[in-house]
């Protein structure tokens, strides 16, 4: 799957990739924070889709996804420091908490 984010730096922290923003696009601050709040949550939803070497991981991290590539088995859920914790995995993903809508 191709991204359609990309970081940047200046006004967004993400931005639409291979998207070219026209003069006075933003003529309000509420059209320029909308924007710009929908595209940051989308490339840090795409930034979690990509597994990371186990030696990127700390403690802040928590409990995650972790995976042997080629993928062959489901992901195992937990953390390094569980007792019962595979040698064998190499990749993790942080885990997508659900959005409570009650909230």
């Amino acid at each position: 799957m191709e991204r359609i984010t990309k970081k940047t730096i200046g006004n967004f922290e993400y931005d639409l990739k291979d998207y070219e923003h026209k003069p006075k696009e933003f003529n309000d601050y509420d059209a320029f924070f909308a924007y710009n709040m929908a595209v940051k949550r989308l490339g840090e939803l795409e930034d979690s889709l990509v597994a990371k070497p186990i030696d990127e991981w700390t403690e802040d991290d928590g409990d995650c996804l972790w995976w042997t590539f080629p993928i062959q088995e489901p992901p195992h859920c937990g953390s390094p420091l569980d007792s019962d914790f595979p040698d064998y995995l190499t990749h993790f993903t942080r885990l997508i908490l659900p959005i409570n809508k009650d909230l």
